[in-house]
């Protein structure tokens, strides 16, 4: 790779462990009518395929994101079925939290996104993020 393509730096990371999690889709938009408008739901391909996702005002408190997750179609996935480990709502809840306050609190965002954020037993990672400035 340093030889074809000679770029300045490159990190190698592991893939991650996709197999007891679950993927959510976390979100802000900032709306002309409305300011920054949070988005919760099942992530990765799924948001795509299933639509399965919740908008309320941002920021969100960690209960509120809580209420989100919640309310999704997919709820009982994060609860733990057919023997796989529950989700650790509360960190997703914390992440959600933290995602919404960021946005909220930089006017110049336009749009935030992660997708997916991985939720599994014992905590939850951003596998990938996107940011829009605005105009």
């Amino acid at each position: 790779m340093t030889r074809r393509l000679a770029p300045p730096g490159y990190c190698v990371e592991a893939m991650a462990d996709l197999r007891d999690g679950v993927e959510l889709i976390v979100g802000v938009r900032r709306d002309p009518r409305f300011g920054p408008v949070a988005l919760v739901g099942l992530g990765g391909i799924f948001t795509e395929v299933l639509h399965d996702v919740r908008l309320g005002l941002a920021p969100v408190t960690a209960a509120e994101a809580r209420a989100l997750l919640d309310r999704l179609t997919a709820a009982p996935l994060l609860h733990g079925v057919r023997g796989r480990p529950a989700a650790d709502l509360a960190a997703a809840a914390r992440a959600i939290e933290t995602v919404t306050a960021v946005a909220a609190a930089h006017p110049e965002i336009a749009e935030l996104e992660v997708n997916p954020l991985l939720v599994t037993s014992g905590g939850c990672t951003a596998l990938d993020a996107r940011v829009v400035l605005g105009p």
